[in-house]
């Protein structure tokens, strides 16, 4: 059960309310009095329930979502994790994305801390304080859809929206045990997203299941994409048992030699596959570009922040964090053939991957975080205790896949001698987003425990 006494997972949710077991505006309210209750730092502001309830046959009616602080919500325009003191801009319209979630019956319980400005592998913000991993207070929360993380982990809502812009969905994902789901851009409208760097930035998913996030998604995307994903609908496709033989490509090992696999890990993530269905194909692969990708994902990274936040640079616009101009600033020293050649070469780069990894599989299977989830001492960027190296492990496995556009998912395996979650990272061709959520439904289904890596609430 959640916080609020309810089902865990939406569809679980949906039918206790059709069978009256729970009244529509019963569910809405104990899931706006759980949010505000027990926050936990993820939430930049929590909104009252509803005052009209929706119709009970929309898919998400009574299916309480809360989103990273980077959409203009209903009435609030995005705060980016910047001061909350400060002036916010005038609300806008709603994002195309939260007008879909809301035309599907579900109106937002709250607005999630993140990153200043979507800039941060961690939840490291001197304008908030700091979230609190819900699988370990010691742990530490990737960035920046961090207050995502934390609420879906803690139970306070079925999923949320983040975007990800090198990992910044996938990381917390994986710091917190929960699934984290990158499609290709353009499958989600970033009509309304306060933007970081365009060519990179993809509005995700985070939830604590395959199905939950599945439907979703189907609720996210014009009909014809949701029939393309999902041919039976989403709800069907949840119920659906996948005994398939996969053909998985693995990467364990980073070519980057700062990069360290623990074994424990290793161990994890091999024994993954081995228990995959009989008929299932690994072929293990080098992925030797790999370096050069994520180079010229910083490139853009640079360049684009750097062009998103000229203003700040220029003292024209209230002042970035140091985090935060770190990135900026390089931007805006960088040669523009650079930034030319990086958009020039990411199609060839594409191909290349999908030939050398994808050529004889469906998926590429690495590892989301190397040496497992770290403490925020090890990652906190003003302690005398940071380790540069695990702040690097964070977004080893990330960047490169955000270049590439291609679709990716990350989602919790097992837990490792600490107790804190093991998450596993997918990576398809554009195009195979539901590929990605039936490998992570049958791994679900065949690993059950997997559900027990959240924690219970009291």
């Amino acid at each position: 059960m959640t916080p609020a006494g309810l089902p865990d997972g939406i569809a679980d949710l949906r039918v206790a309310l059709h069978k009256g077991e729970v009244g529509l505006r019963d569910a809405l309210s104990r899931q706006h009095a759980a949010f505000a209750a027990d926050a936990r730092h993820s939430a930049a502001a929590v909104f009252d329930a509803p005052a009209e309830l929706p119709d009970l046959a929309l898919p998400l009616a009574g299916v309480g979502l809360a989103h990273k602080d980077i959409f203009h919500l209903p009435g609030r325009a995005p705060g980016r994790g910047t001061d909350p003191a400060a002036a916010q801009a005038r609300p806008g319209s709603a994002a195309t994305l939260i007008r879909r979630l809301q035309a599907a019956g579900s109106k937002p319980l709250a607005a999630l801390v993140m990153a200043e400005h979507a800039c941060g592998a961690t939840g490291e913000n001197p304008h908030y304080p700091l979230p609190v991993n819900p699988i370990d207070a010691q742990a530490a929360v990737g960035g920046s859809s961090s207050g995502s993380a934390v609420a879906v982990a803690a139970g306070l809502c079925y999923g949320s929206l983040g975007t990800d812009t090198a990992g910044s969905v996938r990381i917390p994902a994986a710091t917190c045990g929960v699934l984290g789901f990158k499609p290709a851009r353009g499958l989600l409208p970033a009509h309304g997203i306060a933007p970081l760097a365009p060519s990179l930035d993809t509005a995700g998913i985070l939830a604590r299941s395959a199905a939950d996030a599945a439907l979703i998604l189907e609720t996210l995307v014009a009909p014809a994409q949701a029939r393309r994903l999902f041919p039976q609908g989403a709800d069907t496709w949840a119920r659906e048992s996948d005994t398939a033989a996969w053909r998985i490509a693995t990467c364990w090992e980073h070519p980057n030699p700062s990069v360290s696999l623990d074994a424990g890990i290793g161990r994890a993530l091999q024994e993954l596959v081995d228990g995959l269905p009989s008929g299932s194909r690994q072929t293990p692969v080098a992925l030797e570009d790999q370096p050069l990708w994520t180079r010229l994902a910083d490139t853009l990274l640079h360049a684009e922040t750097a062009a998103t936040h000229q203003a700040a640079l220029r003292q024209e616009a209230p002042a970035l964090t140091p985090l935060t101009r770190g990135v900026a600033l390089p931007g805006a020293a960088l040669p523009a053939i650079w930034y030319l050649d990086a958009q020039r070469q990411r199609s060839a780069h594409t191909r290349q991957f999908i030939s050398q990894a994808l050529g004889r599989a469906d998926l590429l299977l690495t590892p989301a975080l190397p040496r497992g989830v770290p403490d925020w001492r090890q990652v906190l960027t003003g302690e005398g205790t940071f380790e540069p190296r695990r702040l690097l492990d964070l977004f080893c496995w990330m960047s490169f896949v955000n270049y590439l556009d291609l679709p990716a998912i990350v989602f919790p395996i097992g837990l490792d001698e600490r107790k804190r979650p093991i998450s596993v990272q997918a990576v398809t061709r554009p195009g195979q987003e539901a590929r990605l959520l039936a490998f992570a439904r049958h791994v679900e289904q065949a690993r059950p425990h997997a559900a027990s890596f959240l924690p219970s609430p009291p």
